[in-house]
Order: C-alpha cells, then structure tokens, then sequence
C-alpha cells in the first residue's frame, strides 16, 4: 500500500454464517456492516467517535462501549444498546485496531487500522422495536406498513 493513497475508508454489507442456537436476538446467519478506516493518524478515540456518531445517528440514545477480545483487533470494544422494553444491553456489534501482523501481512506495513461490524437485523429490530430478531424475516405486510419512518 502506498502512504500517499492514506487515508482510505470502506463501508460494505455482507451476509455473515455462524454456528449458532437461533433465539429472539441470535441467529445462524445475519447481514453485518461493516466499515474500516485505514490511516496513520487515527487510534483507539478515533474508532470510539465513528461509533458513538454511527449509533446516534441510527437513533439510539443509550450506548455503551466496552472492552472485549475479538482475535484481529486489539484494543477490541463491543457496543451495546439499552432495550428498554427487555430492560438490559444488547450488544449489537464488535470493533478495534487490526494488529499489527494483521495490517502488516494485508498491506504490507504496519498502519492503523479501524475495523468494526454490526448486525443488521439486531440494529433493525432495536430501532423498530421488534421483540424478536426473527421477525425481521416475517413476510407481515401489516406489520410493515405500521412501522414508524426512519428519521436521523
């Protein structure tokens, strides 16, 4: 990678597979987002602002970050939003620094570089007050048409 190219920024939606017990906010297979910022200049405060501006703008108001252990990042954070209907946190996604063998073996040096992924469905049934991740997979027009207008 050329270091004049810097800095560089990718968003994508993908569909994820996992082994996994399906439940009211797990399933075997998800859509995530997933963005990635690769640039000298940026660290752990940085990642920490995309997130928090990411999950404000989709609506929630009470978020949290905390630490956690994903095996490419490090520092790793997993975010969570406040359910206050099931009253506790659900975590909607994972985030952190690629190490640096990581970065170095995907782009032959060692740059920072921020990562993150959330489930699409999880974030979707939180913002639409769906009590149950697989209903976002229901073919109910009524529910549908009854669902309030995503506004920023």
């Amino acid at each position: 990678m050329n270091k004049n190219d810097l800095p560089k920024k990718y968003f994508a939606v993908g569909r994820v597979f996992r082994n996994e017990a399906m439940d009211w906010k797990h399933l075997f297979e998800f859509e995530q987002v997933e963005g990635i910022v690769v640039d000298e200049n940026v660290n752990f405060r940085h990642l920490l602002g995309y997130l928090k501006q990411f999950f404000r703008k989709m609506g929630f108001e009470k978020v949290r970050i905390r630490p956690s252990h994903f095996p490419y990042t490090e520092p790793s954070a997993e975010v969570e939003v406040y359910n206050p209907v099931k009253k506790e946190w659900i975590e909607l996604g994972g985030a952190g620094i690629f190490r640096p063998e990581v970065s170095k073996t995907l782009l032959g040096t060692e740059i920072p570089v921020l990562a993150w992924g959330f489930g699409l469905a999880r974030t979707i049934s939180e913002y639409w007050d769906l009590r149950d991740i697989r209903d976002v997979y229901k073919n109910d027009l009524d529910q549908l048409r009854n669902m309030k207008l995503f506004m920023r």
